[in-house]
């Protein structure tokens, strides 16, 4: 006597359909509002805590000693692209002139900018390094060189702009 199992043989799809499952389970629209919500408000926090100083909710770009004391190095710069600027304006200004001379010199201009630029740079990178090594000869948690190009960008920012606000006057000590 041979016994049947009742049902019939499940096709190859509907074993595979079975056995998959999806890799995020589906939430509901009131937890995704929730969490939006809530990443919002973390995030409105770091900014607050970035404009008056408090660097308990710094976010993680901006947290840690070695960030905040090279923000120190470099707000205590007086970076030299700001004078780049005028200069750029005066050079602008020269090459549209119907004059021959006053055009070769406004065309100039943009190396010298250029140059100027990249002596900044140079130095700030030089300063931020050379601080990084004094207050942490055995080095420091983060790569030099992610403190060094974190330095660097904030260098290159409008001084009023920049977040975390600055602690040091420019050309105190950091």
């Amino acid at each position: 006597m041979t016994q049947t199992k009742g049902r019939p043989t499940p096709k190859r799809s509907e074993r595979e359909a079975a056995r998959r499952k999806p890799l995020v389970q589906p939430r509901g629209r009131d937890a995704l509002k929730a969490d939006r919500s809530a990443s919002a408000d973390k995030r409105r926090a770091q900014r607050e805590a970035m404009r008056h100083g408090d660097e308990r909710n710094y976010p993680a770009i901006a947290a840690g000693p070695e960030r905040a004391l090279v923000r120190d190095v470099v707000d205590a710069r007086r970076p030299m692209w700001i004078l780049a600027l005028p200069v750029w304006a005066v050079g602008a200004v020269l090459s549209i002139m119907a004059s021959p001379v006053a055009r070769t010199f406004g065309q100039l201009t943009l190396p010298v900018v250029v140059g100027l630029l990249m002596a900044d740079l140079i130095l700030a990178r030089r300063a931020v390094r050379r601080a990084l090594r004094e207050a942490y000869p055995e080095g420091t948690k983060e790569p030099e060189k992610v403190l060094v190009w974190y330095g660097t960008a904030r260098n290159m920012q409008f001084r009023r702009s920049r977040l975390p606000r600055p602690r040091t006057s420019p050309g105190g000590k950091a």
